[in-house]
């Protein structure tokens, strides 16, 4: 048992005031009587009884006494260690992240988190308990439980976000729900380094365990393609995070899922290795896999995707505006202006500017349209104001609503199509997919308009070619645990995203959200469905630079208090003054029977 303050133990000196106030208690009164046997009598039989019985005549000394000394050892705060965890509120952060998933033995470091958290909770004393997981916001599992069985479930439940851990904040909003309180941080992560900046308040513990030890690690950092005339080229980096110089083995992969060439290097300790990669063959897609490293997979491939090389051929069709024809050749540099309409049979690759043409002719390919009512469309007197899709990529920077359109065409075989921008209901922008190909449709005249005079005529061209060359199979490269803003053509009915196995991972019928992609690294297909056909395209989860290692840090201990040391978070002090005031009450209350009796007789 120990005290917090003992120097509330001089107080003590009451006990012998207390002792001396007894001794000037009123003494007998001086008295004539006419005998004295009986008092001789009584004091032969008090001299004959024993010293216990004597003890019994100074009662009340000995319980004010007692009851003051139990006051005093109250101030003094007593308490005794016993097994068990500091802190009445005790919050942990754990981090999920890509590095957690690294072995150290038979079990992931995510596992020994969960191992070492169930040994702590299992030492709770009646404490509440708080989990934070530490991902990008971080998130609140479970606040000021009490329940030990909760919050083991919630561990239980963690799973790896594979995302960047944004520890700092978890920790910030731990000092938040603790306040002035007494606290203990439990951090529970692999490579956090000790940071000066907490600023901790006094009542607050803070226990970093990094789990886990440093690991000898291949990585591929970087990985790159880029067309160079008739032939592909790459380059890769990789990282070598041990001591001593390791050989390892690059295959590249196309989308075929066949090797198209493999290479053998070496590279020094903690160094980087770039290697060029010449002659690929052409693809949409490749992937780089490492081998020669088993400790830490996930950084043992990557992906990449071979973009638009050069400005697309655009091919304007006769009868197009003078403005239209103008800002295309500033939208592009490989601009071919027909002067008739194509013969059968041969074949454009590229953008497609239509005025005037029967649908019968139109070429294969991505098309943008202005109808003029020469194929059988039907017009229209507009009224209203104007209004645009600002969330349309052919919006942007595009002020529609100050555009003076009076009249436009309709035709039922775009009803499919998105509105892009309209005036009282009626579409003048359409957008979508025609017969197999991306379309954009001006369902005006661009000569009864004064379009052609604004500023943002010239960017809804660039857009309009952006949009109908972009790679359509490919959405792009995403992080662990980010979402992605979806607007699919209004003829999609469902929305799946499959993982490499063909395992469904997402579905939705409803696109007001944007999606929440998959957290785990790897390449995955989104299929959209419609009544008639089916589309997929693909993206990347890639792993983020800084899970790309698997070093760790020494555990640490910060605090306010100098005295605690790592190692006593494993006893916790049990305060028991209220003992001894309830023992000091008790006391109080045997007095003053004993002096209502010792009056009544």
């Amino acid at each position: 048992m120990g005290f917090t303050a003992p120097i509330y133990f001089l107080f003590s000196a009451f006990l012998l005031l207390v002792i001396l106030m007894y001794f000037f208690r009123k003494q007998y009164e001086k008295k004539a009587i006419p005998s004295v046997l009986l008092w001789q009598e009584w004091m032969n039989e008090f001299e004959a009884q024993a010293w216990w019985k004597k003890l019994q005549h100074h009662l009340l000394l000995y319980l004010q006494l007692l009851a003051l000394l139990f006051l005093i050892i109250t101030l003094t705060q007593p308490f005794f260690k016993k097994e068990g965890i500091e802190g009445d509120h005790l919050i942990f952060i754990v981090d999920s992240s890509a590095s957690m998933t690294a072995k150290e033995g038979e079990n992931s470091r995510l596992e020994l988190v969960k191992e070492k958290m169930v040994q702590i909770i299992d030492k709770v004393d009646n404490q509440e308990m708080t989990v934070i997981v530490a991902k990008e916001t971080p998130e609140i599992l479970t606040e000021r439980s009490l329940s030990k069985k909760e919050v083991l479930n919630h561990v239980e439940k963690i799973e790896a976000s594979y995302a960047s851990p944004n520890v700092i904040d978890s920790i910030n909003m731990a000092k938040s729900l603790l306040g002035e309180e007494n606290g203990n941080i439990q951090l529970l992560s692999d490579n956090f380094k000790k940071e000066a900046s907490l600023e901790l308040h006094q009542n607050t513990a803070f226990y970093a365990h990094n789990i886990g030890t440093s690991h000898e690690n291949l990585a591929v950092e970087t990985f790159g393609v880029a067309k160079r005339e008739d032939t592909v080229v790459g380059v890769v980096t990789v990282k070598n995070e041990s001591n001593d110089s390791k050989e390892f083995t690059l295959s590249i992969v196309n989308e075929q899922q066949e090797i198209v060439k493999q290479v053998s290097e070496k590279v020094e300790g903690n160094k980087v290795k770039t290697i060029y990669l010449k002659d690929l063959p052409l693809a949409t897609m490749y992937k780089v896999e490492l081998s020669g490293d088993k400790q830490y997979l996930l950084d043992n491939e990557q992906y990449t995707f071979l973009g638009q090389q050069q400005d697309p051929t655009v091919y304007v069709h006769k009868d197009i505006h003078p403005f239209a024809r103008k800002a295309v050749e500033i939208a592009s540099t490989n601009v071919i202006h027909l002067s008739s309409d194509p013969a059968e049979g041969n074949k454009f690759d590229g953008v497609h500017l239509i005025k005037g043409l029967p649908k019968s002719d139109w070429p294969s390919g991505p098309k943008l349209v202005f109808l003029s009512g020469d194929d059988g469309e039907k017009e229209v007197d507009l009224s209203g104001e104007i209004t645009a899709n600002r969330t349309n990529p052919l919006m942007q920077s595009v002020a529609m609503e100050k555009v003076y359109v009076e009249k436009t065409f309709s035709s039922e075989e775009f009803a499919s199509l998105d509105v892009v921008a309209s005036r009282g209901g009626t579409p003048l922008i359409l957008s979508g997919t025609y017969k197999g190909d991306p379309i954009i449709v001006v369902t005006f005249e661009l000569g009864s308009s004064d379009w052609p005079l604004h500023p943002g005529f010239p960017l809804f061209m660039f857009h309009s070619i952006q949009e109908l060359t972009q790679n359509r199979g490919m959405l792009g490269y995403f992080y662990p645990g980010q979402t992605m803003d979806y607007f699919p053509a209004s003829d999609v009915r469902k929305a799946e995203i499959l993982d490499k196995d063909e395992k469904i991972v997402f579905s939705s019928e409803s696109f007001e959200q944007p999606i929440e992609l998959p957290v785990t690294p790897g390449l995955y297909t989104l299929k959209e469905t419609t009544e008639e056909s089916e589309e997929s395209k693909t993206l990347y989860i890639m792993l983020d630079d800084g899970e790309k290692s698997i070093q760790t840090e020494e555990s640490f201990t910060i605090s306010a208090n100098p005295t605690i040391d790592q190692d006593e978070e494993s006893t916790s002090s049990k305060d028991i003054s209220y003992l001894f005031l309830i023992l000091a009450l008790v006391i109080l209350l045997v007095e003053w029977e004993v002096y209502r009796r010792g009056i009544s007789n």
